[in-house]
């Protein structure tokens, strides 16, 4: 830092000295140049002096020039003279010629003409030597006065040429102090750079050392920077080979995307499912908080039969425990229903970059089995037209037993609002329909031979039956016919079936419609979906995706042809159905004549 200071202060003493020099040279020329202007001014007034010493000799050469423009115009006239008079001589000979030419009197006339002309002409030119004389005369009179004043400025001009020539002497001296001056600053610097130099130069030695410390310094970063430069060409390479990477990740990431985005889907539609499930089970809980309500009522109004009530306590507790029992076991259901679904979802999701061979003869060996079961349906037809007889015969039998079943309803309506007035809940009014449905029983049984009896009621129970069974079919075959048009249209595959189908049988709804297995919607797709699904699940798990579960060796047009005609052979086996009919069992036929009742 110490020698950065004084080598800053050498450079501002050496721009002081440099600006002193130039500040030095500037006042040399200045005054130089004024000094040449005095010498000029001082040769001048010097040959104005001797002119004005010669005297007379002077006034000649001063005279000579105020003569020479009068000289000048007097030539001028004198050209213009004689140009005039050889234009005249010229017009004379011109007229001359031309009045030979012409008669005498007309001769006269010319010459008289020539004669008035030529007067004319000589009074002109008199009147022009006299201006040209009075023009003389005024410029004489000028050149006089003008000599006057050039006389008078010549004095002035002596005045201050002795002035003048004090100020140069004392310039002079002026010059020579401050030459003196600077010549002493000039040794004095001189002293003082001498000095810094011998400091500057052991500075300059030390800073040496440094720069040579600097250079190996300078090296050793230099061999450093080849190494990260080879390193980071290196890092180059691994971003290309990284870049690489991350685009064949994001390939892939869209493709996980596409295959979330299908499963999004399949969750939508299960969670639509499961909503379905909460809205029953909201309707069921419902329908218990009502029973409780009603409970609590008949609690208040059942003081006076403590002995009824702890006889039906008991049966209401096995009723709780059982309804709980069910409740559960549905729970118990749906839960296996959700997992299996989940396990499902989480299986087809495993195995969707692996399952791409399934073949056509799982769709042909499903057509075989619905042409197997469309003639067992065809073998059902004779039972179904011998039924039909059965039921034109027992149609004339029919109003004798509406008439009885009229008198039987009689009493049993008279005990329904006894109890409706007491107040019961919904499972003692199931105990007193069960004892009016036994007592109508035994009534009927009475009256009437046992087997006409039992045909009668197995009869109107079929005929109700078939009707409710008849109308949930139909709308359940509208609702898969819509949903199996929007299939084919979008090009899906049978998955989109198989989840339908699965979700109408897993809902409870269905499963309280189905439940009967000796009804005839019991005899429905799921059974068909089961048995074909049992097959296929030992060698692959089922998928979701229309392209992982189509044969290699199919088109789309065969696809939505072979769609079509499982379509087909499904309208066809409803439409059996709706045929077919089976006979109740005991239980079926005591809940359907306790609904009628």
């Amino acid at each position: 830092q110490e020698v950065d200071a004084l080598l800053n202060e050498n450079k501002m003493l050496q721009g002081k000295l440099h600006s002193q020099e130039d500040d030095f040279r500037l006042q040399n020329s200045t005054l130089m140049q004024e000094l040449s202007k005095l010498c000029s001014q001082i040769e001048q007034l010097e040959l104005e002096n001797r002119r004005l010493r010669e005297g007379q000799g002077l006034e000649g050469p001063a005279s000579s020039p105020a003569s020479g423009p009068v000289d000048a115009e007097l030539l001028r006239l004198q050209a213009e003279n004689s140009a005039l008079q050889k234009k005249l001589k010229g017009e004379r000979s011109s007229c001359i010629k031309s009045s030979s030419l012409f008669p005498r009197p007309m001769r006269i006339q010319v010459s008289l003409c020539f004669s008035y002309s030529f007067q004319r002409l000589q009074v002109e030119k008199e009147a022009l030597y006299n201006d040209s004389r009075t023009k003389i005369d005024e410029i004489q009179q000028r050149k006089e006065e003008e000599l006057k004043s050039i006389n008078l400025r010549v004095q002035k001009l002596q005045t201050d040429l002795m002035s003048a020539n004090q100020n140069v002497a004392e310039l002079k001296e002026q010059l020579q102090s401050k030459q003196k001056e600077h010549e002493m600053a000039i040794h004095a610097l001189k002293d003082q750079v001498a000095c810094q130099s011998a400091v500057s130069q052991e500075q300059v030695e030390g800073m040496l050392s440094e720069n040579d410390a600097l250079r190996t310094n300078l090296a050793a970063l230099e061999q450093i920077q080849t190494v990260k430069t080879q390193e980071l060409n290196l890092m180059r390479e691994q971003n290309l080979t990284l870049n690489a990477e991350l685009q064949q990740k994001r390939t892939e990431q869209e493709s996980f995307l596409a295959q979330r985005d299908d499963l999004n889907s399949q969750l939508q539609e299960s969670n639509r499912a499961n909503s379905r499930l909460l809205e029953q089970l909201t309707e069921l809980g419902l329908e218990k908080d009502k029973l409780q309500q009603e409970l609590e009522e008949a609690r208040k109004t059942a003081d006076k039969r403590k002995v009824m009530l702890d006889e039906l306590a008991i049966e209401m507790a096995q009723e709780k425990s059982r309804h709980k029992e069910e409740l559960g076991d549905v729970r118990l259901q749906h839960e296996k229903g959700v997992l299996s679904i989940r396990a499902r979802y989480e299986k087809e999701l495993r195995g969707l970059h692996e399952e791409k061979n399934r073949t056509e003869e799982e769709i042909r060996s499903q057509l075989r089995d619905e042409r197997a079961r469309t003639k067992e349906l065809e073998g059902l037809q004779p039972y179904v037209e011998e039924l039909k007889a059965q039921v034109q015969s027992m149609e004339g039998t029919k109003g004798w037993f509406e008439r009885r079943l009229k008198e039987a309803e009689v009493p049993c309506v008279h005990n329904h609002l006894s109890l409706q007035s007491t107040g019961r809940d919904g499972n003692l009014s199931k105990y007193f329909w069960g004892h009016c449905v036994y007592g109508l029983l035994n009534v009927l049984q009475m009256k009437c031979p046992s087997d006409v009896q039992i045909m009668a009621v197995m009869l109107c129970l079929q005929l109700k039956d078939l009707k409710r069974q008849l109308h949930l079919e139909r709308k359940r075959a509208d609702k898969l016919q819509e949903r199996l048009q929007e299939i084919l249209t979008n090009t899906k595959t049978r998955t989109g079936l198989e989840e339908l189908m699965l979700s109408e049988i897993s809902s409870p709804s269905r499963m309280q419609q189905t439940g009967d297995s000796s009804s005839i919607s019991s005899f429905s797709y799921r059974e068909i979906m089961k048995d074909g699904a049992s097959a296929p699940s030992t060698n692959k798990s089922n998928t979701s995706s229309p392209q992982s579960q189509r044969p290699a060796d199919l088109s789309d047009d065969e696809v939505s042809e072979l769609f079509q005609r499982l379509a087909e052979v499904q309208q066809e086996k409803w439409m059996l159905e709706e045929k077919y009919c089976t006979k109740p069992s005991p239980g079926q036929f005591c809940c359907v004549l306790h609904r009628g009742l």
